[in-house]
């Protein structure tokens, strides 16, 4: 009783590369895997030369089984468990048909951490936002702080340019970068709203639009409170007694509570300075009517 050729089962080993002779591959006894290995001097018998499945050479099959002590009866029986027809022996071809069922290969991944930052652009805004305020409003009014909405051009740019970059490295369908050029917060929502087209992930489109709406809805929450009024009035205050004592040497910076609990006429509200000697005294200030008009004197040390 004869073997057909294409239901033999040639055992694991170490064979010659089919793509490379100066190398070998690892043989499963299924299929060739990903375990490739430079091919020692010498020779020896587990390296007995390519794996000949569909080579139609049978007496090279008939060597390899006799090497490895595989008769007939043994190659029927392990054919049978195996059920298999192997119809491609190449290590990067894509596919391997077994029984007519195509065995892909495994995905590229197309998570990267440029487009995390991305994701996270609507809470880094905000972050930088409130830095930039505080700045503007409690050290010094300095229209530098204009800068922060360059750097968050900036970056969304770059974080574009470097997740395209390692899309198209792993053989993915990029976005053009130049998306993310539209407009600040915008431009990178309109990249990762593409790039979710072209390429499967959907963490980091979500996870920008849930911070986006979150840093809307926070300001919206403060507007429907009542907390905006008091918040601006707060920085009128600052803005005023800052100039006052800080322009005329009298202190070197002066800080108040970021809301003003209470308009009502004799209210009092009180501020922070720090004296050129480095003493901290209060600041009184007196709200005159509840339109917001005030004024301020020093605390007697």
């Amino acid at each position: 009783m004869t073997t057909e050729q294409t239901t033999r089962v040639v055992p694991a080993g170490w064979y010659q590369d089919p793509a490379d002779d100066a190398k070998v591959r690892w043989w499963n006894g299924i299929t060739w895997t990903e375990h490739v290995e430079s091919k020692p001097t010498g020779g020896g018998a587990a390296l007995a030369g390519a794996l000949a499945i569909e080579s139609g050479d049978a007496s090279e099959v008939q060597q390899l089984e006799e090497q490895y002590a595989l008769g007939t009866d043994g190659t029927e029986a392990m054919s049978r468990r195996a059920s298999l027809t192997l119809d491609h022996r190449g290590p990067d071809t894509g596919t391997i048909p077994i029984q007519g069922v195509a065995l892909p290969k495994k995905p590229a991944k197309t998570g990267t951490a440029s487009a995390w930052l991305l994701a996270f652009m609507p809470l880094i805004s905000n972050l930088l936002a409130v830095l930039a305020g505080y700045i503007y409003f409690y050290v010094t009014p300095t229209p530098l702080v204009a800068v922060v909405a360059v750097v968050l051009f900036m970056l969304g740019f770059m974080w574009a340019v470097a997740d395209s970059r390692m899309l198209q490295t792993r053989g993915l369908p990029a976005p053009s970068a130049l998306l993310a050029l539209a407009l600040p917060l915008v431009g990178p929502l309109l990249y990762l709203i593409v790039r979710r087209l072209r390429v499967s992930g959907t963490g980091p489109l979500f996870t920008f639009i849930g911070l986006l709406l979150i840093a809307v809805g926070l300001p919206l929450a403060l507007a429907l409170s009542g907390s905006v009024p008091a918040a601006t009035l707060a920085l009128n205050v600052q803005n005023a007694v800052r100039a006052d004592l800080v322009g005329s040497g009298a202190a070197t910076s002066v800080s108040c509570p970021p809301i003003v609990e209470s308009t009502a006429a004799g209210s009092i509200f009180t501020c922070d300075a720090v004296l050129p000697s480095g003493d901290t005294v209060h600041v009184w200030v007196s709200f005159d009517d509840e339109a917001g008009n005030f004024s301020w004197a020093l605390a007697n040390r």
